[in-house]
């Protein structure tokens, strides 16, 4: 997923939003998916860091080109 040079978690966040619903109308697969649960289920995290301002640069939390960021499962309260 590419991204601007000081592009925010949030922009992040839109840029794989995308990515997987295009890649999600080239193979044929489920048409829909929910967003706000997906969000509200799975924090972001880079380097063990949970990526949680959606204001923050990406930037600060030291992410470069060819970095690499995965979903991790919120747990319960």
């Amino acid at each position: 997923v590419v991204v601007v040079q000081n592009a925010s978690v949030l922009d992040l966040k839109k840029a794989l939003r995308r990515h997987v619903q295009l890649r999600q109308t080239r193979q044929g697969g489920v048409q829909h998916l929910s967003w706000k649960y997906i969000w509200r289920t799975y924090h972001l995290t880079f380097a063990g860091e949970k990526l949680a301002d959606d204001r923050k640069k990406l930037r600060e939390y030291g992410i470069r080109n060819r970095d690499e960021v995965s979903f991790i499962k919120k747990l319960r309260k």
